[in-house]
């Protein structure tokens, strides 16, 4: 029988017989997919297009006169055994397999096998149909892939709470014992020294366990992270601590140093290229040692401009020759038997990246101080820098930590002595604490200073809640999660400050004499200027620019808050208005209107806009942000 050429249909071996191929020419165009045929030891004798098509092959003559072994040998032994059952009972079957097409993609589908037989009811070989069903199969896959993540995700979960309990409990103990060393200058210097030790290793247990949880957590942040502002404090006693576990086993201390000015400081950079800049220096002081007994130095201190950090060791010290290539940004090669290397190249990408300087002294067989300066960045807004009472305030303290409440005893005392009228009053529970302020009087709340933990445990409410509900203004959030963005935005919209945990025992705590400082009356705070920009930097060279230094100005960045507080204003006092505000629905031109309506005479609209005459109102000057002379008062 002569054989259809590779344009036809279908393709057929000469010895079926011509009643099978009239049979099934005149069947094959009215079947739906792909379809083949094979003899009985499962060699392929015929198929339509759409079978040669799905199987990634080109010509008929690929396929016609194979077997899977020839075609995609892995899934044959299957294939071939289901053919064999077909031949072997005559009952058509069903199954379900896959194909390698040759470009390695895995396809997979679902088949109809029914015996092929000739006129006399003979079984000479089977004839299938299949479909392709590789997306059915991916999204199975998928979804067992979203339950096992699911599962880790649970997982993830019970060891978050676990890890932030377990950080709890260990961080508050920390912040007691260092608040109370503060007031205990009667204790022997020896004893003191070992307590704080002691203080300072438990917050290393603390900071080691949250630092491999974050690492588990998140893994490796990316280069393209943001630059930000960082508690400089924090940050590097965190990588202090870590560093400690690290070389646990070398006789060697790591000690920290802040000036008490430096605590509160912020330096604007990337935050985990910057801990690994510190990383590498400190690694670097440590391999200077070779093993030996040593300390490592870590300080740290700032003035209005600038902050220096200083990493500092007494090991083998550097040659003039290397601390000339390192400053020339040569790459250097000594250093890397430990592993670390030197890593000046980061280091030099952070300082470039960040606006910072490195200044290195180092004597050979003496040590080596290595100094880091960068530009000192304005605080956020969310930073508690200080706690200012009025020598009548109630202090509360929310905390369900009972060493806490200790601790802030004791951080009191002191001033209680000078100032004593000024009371603490403590709870363990948040809606204790807002059922005893939601029963004092108008007055009464005004003399209300709210110091709040973040997390009660086991408790309905957290410290923002109970801040949020009591609406004490002078509130401030007390909590190792400060840098949570999800707990700055919380609190932002409440305009709570948040004092970190950690610095509880380093904030200054000022008393001023006289009312309250809740109590003030309607429109008599004396200020000669109120400014409301979102730009706090911009605010500072304003103020720089435009205003004597015996002038007294107030500065808001949220129009909101600025407006809560409006009566506190006489109704001449000048006001400054930007336009724009990010996070605000409010323009500075409907801000200047309410102003207006109520009686305010000297607005003021600050903008880098142009605008049209016809859009100032006659009551509102324009002030030019880019026209410096403009800034001027009048």
């Amino acid at each position: 029988m002569l054989q259809k050429h590779d344009e036809q249909k279908y393709f057929f071996s000469d010895h079926i017989q011509k009643e099978n191929l009239e049979y099934l020419e005149s069947l094959v165009p009215y079947m739906p997919g792909p379809i083949y045929w094979k003899d009985r030891n499962s060699v392929y004798l015929g198929m339509n297009k759409p079978a040669l098509k799905s199987s990634g092959l080109i010509h008929f003559s690929d396929f016609v006169g194979k077997t899977e072994y020839d075609l995609w040998p892995q899934f044959a032994d299957k294939i071939i055994k289901n053919d064999k059952i077909v031949i072997r009972t005559g009952q058509a079957l069903q199954e379900e397999g896959a194909i390698m097409l040759p470009n390695k993609e895995v396809r997979y589908y679902t088949a109809i096998k029914v015996p092929l037989r000739d006129v006399n009811n003979n079984i000479i070989g089977i004839i299938g149909n299949y479909i392709d069903i590789t997306a059915q199969k991916e999204m199975e896959q998928l979804k067992v892939e979203n339950k096992i993540q699911k599962n880790i995700e649970k997982e993830q979960e019970k060891f978050t709470q676990l890890a932030n309990k377990v950080a709890h409990d260990i961080r508050s103990p920390t912040s007691t014992l260092m608040m109370i060393l503060d007031t205990c200058t009667q204790l022997p210097e020896d004893k003191r020294i070992s307590l704080r030790d002691a203080a300072i290793t438990i917050g290393d247990i603390a900071n080691n366990l949250l630092h491999h949880y974050q690492q588990r957590q998140t893994g490796i942040v990316t280069e393209n992270e943001e630059r930000k502002p960082i508690l400089l404090s924090t940050v590097l006693m965190e990588s202090l601590s870590a560093k400690k576990y690290q070389y646990a086993n070398l006789p060697l201390k790591f000690e920290a140093h802040f000036k008490d000015d430096s605590h509160f400081v912020f330096i604007k950079t990337h935050l985990t290229a910057f801990k690994r800049t510190i990383s590498n220096l400190i690694n670097n002081a440590v391999d200077a040692f070779e093993h030996r007994p040593g300390q490592v130095d870590l300080g740290l201190e700032a003035n209005t401009e600038w902050v220096k950090i200083v990493i500092q060791d007494a090991g083998k010290g550097m040659s003039p020759e290397l601390i000339a290539k390192i400053m020339d940004k040569t790459a250097i090669t000594e250093g890397k038997q430990s592993g670390h290397g030197i890593g000046m190249a980061q280091v030099w990408e952070t300082l470039d990246n960040n606006h910072g300087k490195m200044h290195i002294s180092s004597l050979p067989g003496k040590g080596t101080s290595i100094t880091l300066t960068f530009p000192r960045a304005m605080a956020p807004d969310w930073i508690a820098e200080g706690i200012v009472l009025g020598e009548n305030d109630t202090v509360i303290i929310l905390d369900d930590d009972t060493s806490i409440h200790g601790a802030w005893c004791s951080r009191f005392e002191g001033i209680i002595k000078e100032h004593p009228s000024v009371q603490l009053k403590h709870f363990h529970y948040g809606q204790e604490a807002l059922d005893f302020i939601q029963s004092l009087t108008a007055d009464e709340k005004s003399t209300i200073f709210l110091l709040s933990d973040y997390e009660l445990l086991m408790q309905e409410l957290n410290g923002l809640d109970v801040i949020a509900k009591s609406k004490i203004d002078r509130s401030i959030l007390v909590t190792s999660h400060y840098i949570d963005p999800l707990v700055q935005n919380k609190a932002a919209k409440t305009r709570t400050k948040i004092l970190p945990k950690q610095l509880a025992s380093e904030v200054l705590i000022t008393v001023i004499q006289g009312a309250a400082m809740g109590l003030t009356k309607r429109g008599t705070e004396k200020v000669d200027a109120v400014i409301v920009d979102d730009n706090k930097e911009f605010i500072n060279v304003f103020i720089l620019y435009a205003f004597d230094d015996d002038e007294i100005t107030e500065e808001y960045t949220n129009p909101e808050h600025f407006l809560e507080n409006l009566n506190k204003y006489p109704k001449e006092t000048r006001i400054y208005l930007d336009n724009n505000y990010g996070t605000s629905k409010l323009t500075g031109l409907d801000v200047a209107k309410t102003l207006h309506d109520l009686g305010y005479t000297q607005l003021h609209l600050l903008s880098g806009e142009v605008f049209k005459d016809a859009d100032i109102p006659s009551y509102l000057r324009l002030v030019g942000k880019n026209k410096l002379e403009s800034l001027k008062k009048g």
